[in-house]
């Protein structure tokens, strides 16, 4: 075997020869780990998650042709009919066209020509005149920048969604996406395109997007969601450091984001019913979100140390509201101020935090820098929610894998196909038995966090009208109900008649 100078390598054979570098320092790094001693949990879990997602990353997410062409279509003929308008407008005031992605154009138009204050954003310490959507969002309480600001959000947010369907994707008609398992401190997954450009991050899709991804011919599509997992989470913790169950229960007794939304809208009619208390919460509320949606941010927002102020901004409420509500939030689950304490007093005195799973993390930055201690707050919940869900996927992959194809990790869901052959009854009971089986049990209480199963042939929902009815995407995901059950996939050529 030829010996190689590194320093001065000969111009032919590059190629091969940075391939063996690359493999040679795998195994120098490797063997310089091993020699530390055993490896961690971390270690060992995120190595045995590596299979599972290879497999992920290999087999993409069929891409419903129709679907795409008939989205981008539509978002096609709405930019051009927003576009126009916006520029009808423009041209009454300034006699020229103008462009919704032009920050300098934005500030001219508002702030130079039609005289509106200007307004600023923060980054990083630096404060500068600003157009982005809270900007927007400001202007539009000016009765002149209402329909300019509602035609340059359309369109910002149309184009943004335009960009998903006109994604490349690979030959074989797939999209497929690059886990990165080690990518954030959290422990959550990131994701990005493929390793050959196609594709792009699957974790963050806006809802009117995923109708496009399908199951295979022959397959259903499943989504198995973990219910208010953070939230349980901080329950959990609540109770292992303090013995206050309080937020754990209201979690595992009945649907927390309801009782939330009743807490920041108390006028909104409420009955005391369950079932219609939960749809009076799921009216919208702002943009895509309803009260529910909101109320769920808004409690996240306070047990991880949003200010009113802050939260009032993002949920679109009189900042008067948000102090009123983290005053009874804080009142119903005084444990979680404990727990803000106690992740204070950790910082200061470890500047450590580790997970009831065993993870920890050290934080460098100022401990009293209060961007420091929300993100310490926030980690813990994160990181457990995370570790959950993978470790739910791994044996997902090692107990169901003869019958099931997984197809994405979503933070807290797991996305996967399997024939229609196979009853979908017993495979959700199957997987749901798994996702709970992640459990730990403190003085003789099991803490477990349960999923939530749909299924479907697209990884979209179906679309209602006010008594119930399907009028759109018959093909999407439904819990598992008998008229769920029933139905048959659309087929694909009647669709396109």
């Amino acid at each position: 075997m030829p010996w190689i100078s590194t320093q001065s390598p000969p111009s032919t054979d590059k190629d091969q020869i940075y391939n063996g570098m690359d493999s040679l320092l795998t195994h120098e790094i490797f063997g310089a780990i091993s020699d530390l001693g055993p490896h961690p949990p971390a270690y060992r879990f995120e190595r045995a998650l590596q299979a599972p997602f290879l497999e992920i990353m290999q087999r993409g997410f069929r891409i419903d042709p129709f679907e795409r062409e008939k989205q981008t279509r539509r978002l096609e003929s709405e930019i051009e009919h927003l576009q126009s308008v916006l520029n009808t407008f423009s041209n009454a005031i300034w006699s020229r066209p103008l462009n919704a992605n032009s920050p300098h154009q934005l500030k001219q138009f508002f702030y130079e020509t039609m005289g509106f204050p200007e307004e600023f954003s923060s980054t990083k310490g630096e404060r500068k005149v600003s157009v982005n959507r809270e900007a927007l969002e400001k202007l539009d309480d000016y009765f002149m920048a209402r329909p300019l600001v509602a035609c340059i959000l359309g369109l910002r947010e149309r184009q943004k969604q335009l960009s998903v369907f006109r994604t490349e994707i690979d030959p074989d008609g797939r999209w497929r996406t690059s886990y990165n398992i080690g990518g954030t401190e959290t422990g959550r997954l990131s994701s990005s395109a493929s390793a050959f450009g196609t594709g792009s991050n699957s974790q963050n899709l806006a809802p009117q997007l995923k109708p496009m991804f399908i199951a295979d011919p022959g397959y259903r599509l499943y989504s198995i969601d973990l219910e208010q997992a953070e939230s349980r989470e901080v329950g959990w913790l609540c109770g292992l450091l303090f013995n206050d169950w309080t937020y754990l229960n209201a979690c595992e007794g009945g649907d927390l984001h309801t009782f939330t939304a009743k807490l920041i809208w108390p006028g909104l009619g409420w009955t005391g019913d369950p079932k219609a208390d939960r749809k009076i919460a799921e009216q919208q509320f702002y943009r895509e979100f309803s009260y529910r949606d909101m109320s769920k941010r808004g409690g996240h927002g306070t047990t991880y140390l949003g200010t009113p102020f802050t939260m009032a901004r993002h949920l679109k409420v009189p900042p008067k509201l948000m102090e009123d509500f983290q005053e009874s939030f804080f009142g119903a689950f005084p444990a979680i101020a404990k727990w803000h304490l106690w992740v204070a007093k950790e910082l200061a005195t470890k500047q450590t935090i580790t997970t009831p799973f065993g993870f920890e993390r050290t934080f460098f930055g100022r401990q009293n820098d209060p961007a420091t201690l929300r993100e310490a707050v926030a980690f813990s919940p994160q990181s457990s929610t995370a570790h959950r869900t993978n470790l739910a996927l791994l044996r997902m992959w090692e107990r169901l894998g003869a019958d099931i194809q997984l197809l994405a990790q979503v933070h807290d869901a797991i996305v996967f196909q399997a024939r229609e052959s196979i009853a979908p009854l017993e495979l959700a009971t199957a997987a749901l038995e798994i996702i709970e089986s992640v459990k730990t049990t403190y003085n003789g209480r099991t803490f477990k966090v349960p999923g939530e199963c749909k299924c479907g042939w697209n990884w979209g929902y179906p679309q209602y009208d006010k008594q119930g009815n399907i009028i759109g995407n018959h093909d999407g995901l439904m819990k598992l109900t008998p008229s769920a059950l029933s139905r048959t996939r659309t087929n694909n050529l009647s669709r396109v008649l």
